[in-house]
């Protein structure tokens, strides 16, 4: 079957792997434009260029995907079907009913709906989530169901891990659906739009550690925007954030640091978090021991905020 792939980020080329083991032909990838990115600003590729590039597919990068000319490039090339997966704009007419757009989430749909998925389900602590391969519509993850399969979320498994899996998962899911739409027999299923939840995207607010929530929720959050974003504290007045950590026995005030050689708990509302890997603002990634070298005087004389 002959189709076109949208999409970005790792996420995006991981299902892109999966379809071109698929044997489905791929006629054009859209990416987003090249941007500047990180601390020198350097105008970065995105992980699906890249892929598409070493496979010799041709890329075109539109500022604005949804309009007549994209959709007459899609026509004249004799795509059956657009595979999205974390493109990262919102489709619209004339695209969507010009051409069947199946997309990629990262949820098991209705649940999770919006831009974090991932992370939003680690933090409320789910063992389970999924891949939904659905039809695109106009209003945001609400399109009929072709195809669900769910995914483990292991206790060490943070949101770079999720990805990991959740993206192989959701080739292998589309590929199937295309087979499937190959050779004539999937109808999608209507979503119950009354047992959605909502996956709003990771704000500021967001990434900051309350230590007066429970020791397993704050260790949630630090595994949910664990590698990619980072959950912070603030000691010294400075954001420290926290990569890895664990639970640990013990208790005390929440935010009271407990420093035992060179390890590195903190209290929370219940419970206690063990500080496995560490960044002091401006500086590298370090373990607790390292940082504790630098910083024990700086944390064990106070609380951390909030």
């Amino acid at each position: 079957m002959k189709i076109a792939f949208a999409g970005t980020p790792r996420f995006g080329a991981l299902v892109l792997e999966s379809l071109l083991r698929s044997g489905h032909e791929i006629s054009i990838i859209f990416t987003q434009p090249d941007r500047p990115a990180g601390r020198g600003r350097r105008t970065r590729t995105s992980a699906v260029k890249e892929l598409a590039l070493v496979e010799r597919l041709r890329v075109e990068q539109p500022e604005k995907a949804s309009s007549p000319e994209m959709l007459a490039l899609l026509k004249e090339l004799g795509a059956r079907a657009l595979a999205i997966a974390a493109f990262g704009q919102v489709l619209k007419a004339p695209l969507l009913g010009g051409i069947p757009c199946l997309n990629v989430h990262a949820s098991l749909l209705p649940r999770y709906r919006g831009a974090a998925p991932i992370e939003r389900a680690i933090m409320a602590g789910e063992g389970v989530t999924g891949v939904t391969i659905m039809e695109v519509k106009p209003k945001l993850d609400t399109g009929p169901i072709y195809l669900q399969k769910a995914v483990v979320i292991g206790k060490e498994d943070d949101a770079g891990s999720m990805y990991e899996k959740l993206g192989r998962t959701g080739g292998e899911a589309l590929a199937e659906v295309l087979d499937a739409l190959e050779a004539g027999g999937m109808e999608p299923q209507p979503q119950d739009d009354a047992a959605a939840t909502c996956a709003e995207k990771i704000t500021a607010a967001d990434m900051e550690i309350d230590w007066r929530q429970p020791a397993w929720k704050v260790a949630c959050l630090v595994r949910a925007l664990s590698p990619h974003i980072g959950a912070f504290t603030r000691a010294g007045g400075r954001r420290l954030k926290v990569w890895k950590a664990h639970v640990a026995e013990g208790g005390g005030r929440p935010g009271q640091v407990i420093v035992k050689k060179d390890r590195l708990l903190v209290a929370c509302g219940t419970g206690t978090l063990e500080l496995m890997e560490l960044q002091p603002e401006g500086k590298r990634r370090m373990g607790a021991a390292e940082f504790l070298c630098g910083y024990r005087r700086l944390v064990a004389e106070q609380r951390l905020a909030r």
